[in-house]
């Protein structure tokens, strides 16, 4: 299974190019799973939404992406942006916690799956990754290049740095 910080490419892949919107999520996890020799059994994206009221056209374009992504048969989790009002600034919270327990919940309790693929370069998914490596299973991360943390680099778990190349075969 594929578990995706929608945010976390989405910023990582402007990086590297132009329009990231162009990248197809399921030929991207294709890519990466292929990489591996893994089958691909789901795809799971977590987002947030932002607020109707601070862009409409940017809130209906977003809807029709993450419908696009549901049509193609992704699992796709959400929540609401929060708006810190003091500070003027919007956050995402609760998807960093969701994709782990997913992970856990969709190997160890449901046994739906063997491996976990997390595609973000956050290491706040290192403790999830550890329980399924302590338990028999495996978990794996990709990102594209410069925004890998260098913890999910130290050797614990296998990973994929994803250069413009390889990006670029995932075009949609």
């Amino acid at each position: 299974m594929v578990f995706i910080d929608g945010s976390n490419l989405y910023h990582n892949l402007r990086r590297i190019m132009d329009e990231p919107t162009k990248v197809s999520i399921k030929k991207l996890s294709e890519f990466i799973c292929g990489h591996f020799d893994l089958d691909l059994i789901e795809i799971r994206y977590y987002n947030s939404i932002p607020d109707i009221e601070d862009d409409k056209r940017a809130y209906y374009k977003h809807l029709k992406f993450l419908e696009d992504l549901k049509k193609q048969g992704m699992i796709v989790n959400t929540r609401k942006l929060k708006k810190i009002k003091k500070k003027n600034i919007k956050i995402e919270k609760g998807i960093d916690v969701m994709i782990p327990v997913d992970m856990v919940r969709k190997t160890l309790v449901e046994n739906k799956c063997e491996c976990c693929i997390i595609i973000s370069g956050d290491a706040d998914f290192i403790p999830a990754m550890q329980v399924l490596k302590d338990c028999r299973f495996e978990a794996i991360s990709s990102c594209v290049k410069g925004g890998h943390s260098s913890e999910l680099k130290e050797g614990k778990f296998r990973y994929l740095i994803l250069k413009k190349d390889d990006v670029e075969k995932c075009l949609k």
